[in-house]
């Protein structure tokens, strides 16, 4: 039996993945799927995979199928700067303009919907896409939202975390380690392997600083970011600690998503 773990291959989760992989840590019983996170969502969802690094709003909207792994996440602390809006436009001139929505979001486009129709009371048009980059006003995420920030010097660009912290004044969880409920049933054929990835995870969460010089030295975004740059983006933006100020804030988006539908 192997337990089927969802690989997101962003810069935001690569440290965890790191730690794991250099400290021999993915062992036989660990299969490891690659995905960008709608698409492990929807693995999760269909019991393709066990467990992921997964958008929380596919947690919150589904909680009667998961569990999460308590202790770590995928969050930002005032800024993310790999969830971002370009826009020729203030913000507040968005009002029934469309926006095109990068077809690898999931808790993203919620959290965009959140800041321009609750906070600010607008109601602009949305569209999937995958080449968003061409529209006027767009939503990219990952290592492409870190990317196209380097080129696209013509847009107004919005940092969703920053955004939510103004309004807020907490940190944004834009993904969580979601494990399918049955897998942590102590019953269960998996529960034994799952029990020690998951301290294996948090072992990785504490350990990953030790690694940062060692990580960046041939990692491929240097192709468009300093290693000044790269590292900034994981000890000053990046934050895998799942306190309950992260927890506040899941609820409080949990209720502003209830309120979208």
């Amino acid at each position: 039996m192997k337990l089927k773990v969802g690989w997101i291959q962003y810069a935001n989760v690569y440290p965890i993945f790191y730690v794991l992989e250099k400290e021999g840590l993915l062992t036989e019983d660990i299969h490891l799927v690659k995905g960008v996170p709608s698409q492990l969502n929807w693995a999760l969802r269909n019991e393709l995979i066990d467990l992921s690094p997964s958008s929380s709003v596919e947690y919150l909207l589904n909680q009667e199928l998961y569990d999460y792994v308590d202790g770590i996440c995928i969050s930002s602390k005032e800024y993310v700067g790999s969830v971002l809006f370009f826009t020729e436009n203030e913000l507040k001139a968005l009002d029934s303009k469309k926006i095109l929505i990068t077809d690898q979001s999931a808790t993203s486009h919620i959290l965009l919907r959140v800041i321009l129709e609750k906070f600010l009371g607008l109601k602009p048009k949305y569209d999937i896409s995958s080449a968003p980059y061409k529209g006027e006003s767009f939503l990219l995420i990952g290592d492409d939202a870190l990317r196209y920030r380097k080129i696209l010097n013509n847009k107004k660009v919005y940092d969703l975390a920053n955004l939510w912290y103004q309004y807020t004044g907490l940190p944004f969880v834009f993904a969580l380690w979601i494990v399918r409920k049955e897998i942590t049933r102590p019953d269960s054929e998996l529960y034994g392997i799952y029990t020690k990835f998951r301290d294996r995870l948090i072992y990785a969460r504490n350990r990953w600083t030790e690694y940062t010089q060692e990580m960046i030295k041939n990692y491929y975004l240097r192709k468009f970011m300093t290693e000044e740059e790269i590292l900034f983006y994981w000890k000053e933006n990046m934050d895998y600690n799942l306190t309950e100020k992260h927890k506040e804030s899941l609820k409080l988006f949990e209720n502003y998503i209830s309120s979208l539908v």
